[in-house]
């Protein structure tokens, strides 16, 4: 079996202008979405803002970004984002995030998508790099990443591959009917990580403390980008476990015991 693994690595870096802005509101972006931070090199600026909150959160983000070349802003062409945390000791490693960004004229922005693995602490940080068309380059700009309620991430290694399952939504399960929402990647070297796409999930509610299930459920089926979409039934308030047995081409990927994502129902 290979092993994947973070060794040990003393990393310094030489990073950009980049800072928290105060002031959330922009005129053409979509108000469902708050502005970050800025990060601008040699006449390239990019805004990023999240459709998440006010920050970046542990887990699922959607997010956009903002693109001015010379002072004039872009609303064509496509934004490559990489996000990369480095620890004070050890190896870098990378996060799920959407391939290519392209303009969507109702946000205003560059749209897709980030997980962030870790929370930013004194010893592991955060640093973005971010292209233009792949010309217009801002490297190494720091942010940081909170801890996010309801988020959950699940990760698992077979022979080759590590497979990251990410809770979209509920972050508030309740009782009944909950669309299900989780996006499923896998990496090979912890830096670069692809979409699982047309995956098969076998979802199974469980409430332990009574020792049933639920009927009603949906599978969560394929819809894009690593996405997938289904409904879960909890029956009753209190702690559920959504256990998904994941199989790709025809294969089951997941371990024994199960993955599974924990709601506390009300």
């Amino acid at each position: 079996m290979r092993k994947l693994y973070i060794p040990l690595l003393i990393i310094d870096l030489l990073f950009f202008s980049c800072s928290k802005d105060d002031n959330p509101v922009t005129s053409n972006v979509n108000s469902d979405y708050t502005k970050i931070l800025t990060a601008d090199s040699g006449g390239t600026k990019f805004e990023l803002y999240s459709k998440s909150g006010s920050m970046l959160w542990v887990g699922y983000n959607d997010i956009g970004f903002r693109v001015y070349v010379d002072g004039v802003e872009q609303k064509s062409g496509y934004v490559k984002y990489k996000p990369v945390m480095y620890h004070t000791v050890g190896r870098g490693h990378g996060t799920p995030v959407k391939e290519v960004f392209t303009y969507d004229n109702n946000a205003g922005l560059f749209t897709g998508y980030a997980s962030y693995i870790m929370l930013s602490d004194t010893t592991s940080h955060w640093y973005g790099d971010y292209s233009f068309n792949d010309t217009r380059i801002v490297n190494h700009a720091g942010f940081n990443v909170a801890p996010g309620t309801g988020s959950q991430m699940r990760i698992w290694l077979t022979d080759t591959t590590l497979y990251h399952m990410t809770l979209v939504k509920p972050l508030d399960a309740v009782t009944g009917l909950n669309d299900i929402k989780c996006m499923l990647h896998k990496t090979y070297d912890q830096f670069t990580y692809y979409e699982v796409d047309s995956a098969e999930m076998f979802i199974k509610p469980w409430m332990t403390t009574h020792g049933h299930g639920s009927s009603s459920n949906v599978n969560p089926a394929w819809q894009n980008h690593g996405m997938y979409q289904g409904k879960a039934n909890f029956t009753m308030a209190g702690q559920w476990f959504l256990y998904d047995s994941i199989k790709v081409n025809g294969q089951f990927i997941t371990p024994n015991p199960i993955p599974y994502f924990v709601f506390d129902v009300r």
